[in-house]
């Protein structure tokens, strides 16, 4: 048996979030957790006791620098990830940053220009390497749904149920475009690419909210938000993220002249609406009372790319980038403070970013709509 090149790994943030990340790792032959680290130095260690963790620091600088680590993991607000992240990789360190990036664009640069000139890894999530979406990679060519068209992503919640930082601007820098609609842009740009402008209405539609246990309190932070995204061709989609709806909404349609590829809608993972031909070993099914649609059997993730955890240790001890690379993720980053802009201006935010798809299931031709008669 191959012995795996042991990775030692140091937790900054001690919320609910970096739960999984601790659990994931304990999956993971090789890997281990060094130390924690929190703002308050008891959460630390009640986080290190609880999963078994040898230290637990309230510094995180001072963490990186005693400790023999080769990568950190970011789970703190999020107007502390930049500081953090700019910290690690300044050392050399490899980072797996939650999401957001950061608070700011600038930041969000800065700390991928930082990554490439130490040639450390960074990773931000979201992490979209799921069955039903690489399994929807197949489906979104031309070959199946014909010239793109146009989309709609969305993520709408009743909204945090903690009563915390969420609703506090000045702690957050943002709401739901930060918190949420990152899952959506993510999901969007993952599987059709990079996109050339954004339009954006935001604004703050529920300032007095009830949250879990009952509790009232005030919200100062951007609730409901929808932003037009245009791609090469002039393709539109709609990408939403609303923090005051009954239940919870995830899902991605992706549009063709000849057909549809809807993830996580209607109660299917993945169903794809084909009338000109079947699909073959797909389940034939009804999907928004329309027929000619059809539920592929998903494909499975690889062992390496399961989670995100596992993903990021396998591009450590591989030297192999990222599916989801820093460029690619900070493309996702500019169209959501795009959309700010846009919504403060009224303007339209043209993207200067770009990234290298993992990927080619959306070639360029895929967008021309007009050189003939489709």
């Amino acid at each position: 048996m191959v012995r795996m090149r042991p990775i030692t790994l140091g937790m900054v943030g001690s919320g609910d979030i970096s739960n999984r990340f601790f659990e994931q790792a304990a999956k993971l032959e090789g890997v281990c957790f060094a130390a924690t680290c929190a703002k308050h130095l008891d959460n630390a260690k009640r986080k290190a006791d609880k999963y078994n963790v040898p230290k637990a620091y309230d510094d995180y600088k001072q963490m990186m620098d005693e400790e023999k680590l080769d990568a950190v993991i970011v789970t703190t607000p999020h107007s502390v990830h930049a500081e953090v992240v700019l910290a690690a990789l300044e050392r050399g360190l490899h980072v797996l940053n939650e999401k957001p990036m950061a608070t700011s664009y600038e930041d969000c640069l800065r700390m991928v220009e930082a990554a490439e000139r130490s040639g450390a890894l960074l990773m931000s999530l979201p992490y979209d390497w799921n069955p039903a979406f690489i399994t929807a990679l197949r489906y979104v060519g031309e070959e199946t749904i014909g010239k793109l068209t146009g989309a709609e992503v969305q993520l709408n919640i009743p909204g945090p149920p903690r009563d915390n930082w969420y609703y506090d601007k000045s702690v957050s820098h943002g709401g739901a475009i930060l918190d949420c609609m990152v899952y959506p842009i993510s999901r969007l740009i993952g599987l059709l690419g990079p996109a050339r402008s954004v339009m954006a209405e935001v604004n703050t539609l529920i300032p007095k909210r009830i949250v879990g246990g009952g509790k009232t309190v005030l919200s100062d932070v951007d609730d409901n938000a929808t932003a037009i995204v245009e791609f090469a061709g002039g393709q539109h989609a709609v990408v939403r993220t609303l923090w005051g709806t009954s239940f919870n909404q995830n899902n991605t349609i992706v549009y063709g002249r000849k057909g549809t590829v809807a993830l996580n809608d209607g109660g299917f993972p993945l169903v794809v609406h084909s009338p000109a031909a079947p699909i073959p070993d797909a389940e034939p099914v009804v999907w928004r009372g329309a027929k000619d649609c059809y539920a592929p059997k998903l494909e499975q993730v690889e062992s390496t790319d399961k989670d995100i955890m596992s993903h990021f240790i396998h591009c450590l001890r591989s030297g192999q980038p990222p599916k989801q690379s820093a460029r690619q993720q900070l493309h996702v980053h500019e169209i959501m403070f795009g959309a700010y802009r846009s919504a403060e201006t009224g303007c339209r935010y043209e993207l200067t970013t770009t990234f290298e798809p993992y990927h080619q299931a959306i070639r360029p031709s895929q967008f021309d709509t007009k050189s003939d008669f489709i």
